[in-house]
C-alpha cells in the first residue's frame, strides 16, 4: 500500500500534527524521549535503550525525509497554543491494500489530557480521506490499557486478538487489533 499525498500538517483544536522537520526537531525529540524513556521502554521496541543523539537521528532523519509513498507518514504531535512537541504518531502502510495502521506515543508528562485521542481522531480522518484507503487499524498489546483506550473512545471496534512476538518487557504477546472502516467513521463523525 502506498500513502498517496498525506497532509503535511493537520490542525486540531488543541494539537497540531506536522511532518517532522530535520534537523530542527532532533534536540527536542531527544529530550522528550529521554523524559519518557522509562514508560516508553515497557511498550516500544525502539525504546529499549536510553535515547542518544545517534539513535534519535537513526529514526528521525529518514522519518523527516521519507514521508508517504511506500514509507510511513510520521508526525510530531505539538500543542496548538505553544507549538511544544509532546509526542509522535504516524500512518504506516504495512497491513495490506486499502488499509493503514496508526501508531502513537506521548510524552509521559502529557498523558491523561486527551491529546492523543484528539491526535488520533485527526489522523484517522486524514487517513480515511486518502485515495484507496477504506480501513484504519490500531494494534496494541492487550496489557497496554492506556493505549487501547484511545481506539475504544474513538469508536474503533476490537476486531480480534492475535498472538504476537514480545518485543518489549511489558507486552503479553497478545495484540488487540482495533479496526474502523471509512463508512463507520463517516457515520460516527456525522453524529458528533
Amino acid at each position: 500500500m502506498r500513502i498517496l499525498d498525506p497532509p503535511q500538517e493537520i490542525i486540531g483544536r488543541r494539537v497540531v500534527l506536522r511532518r517532522y522537520s530535520y534537523p530542527q526537531d532532533g534536540p527536542v525529540l531527544l529530550t522528550v524521549i529521554a523524559a519518557s524513556h522509562q514508560h516508553l521502554s515497557g511498550w516500544m521496541p525502539w525504546a529499549q535503550s536510553p535515547p542518544t543523539e545517534q539513535s534519535v537521528r537513526a529514526f528521525f532523519e529518514p522519518a523527516a525525509a521519507d514521508f508517504g509513498g511506500d514509507a510511513a507518514a510520521n508526525y510530531a504531535i505539538t500543542l496548538a497554543t505553544t507549538g511544544e512537541y509532546v509526542g509522535g504518531c504516524g500512518l504506516h502502510p504495512r497491513i495490506g491494500e486499502g488499509a493503514l495502521e496508526i501508531g502513537y506515543w506521548i510524552d509521559v508528562r502529557h498523558q491523561g489530557r486527551g491529546l492523543v485521542t484528539e491526535a488520533i481522531r485527526l489522523l484517522t480522518t486524514a487517513a480515511l480521506t486518502l485515495p484507496g484507503v477504506s480501513r484504519v487499524e490500531i494494534h496494541c498489546d492487550q496489557a497496554n490499557v492506556r493505549s487501547a483506550a484511545v481506539p475504544a473512545r474513538l469508536g474503533y471496534r476490537l476486531d480480534r486478538i492475535e498472538a504476537h512476538e514480545i518485543t518489549a518487557p511489558m507486552e503479553t504477546g497478545r495484540f488487540m487489533i482495533w479496526v474502523i472502516r471509512a463508512e463507520e467513521w463517516a457515520q460516527q463523525e456525522s453524529n458528533l
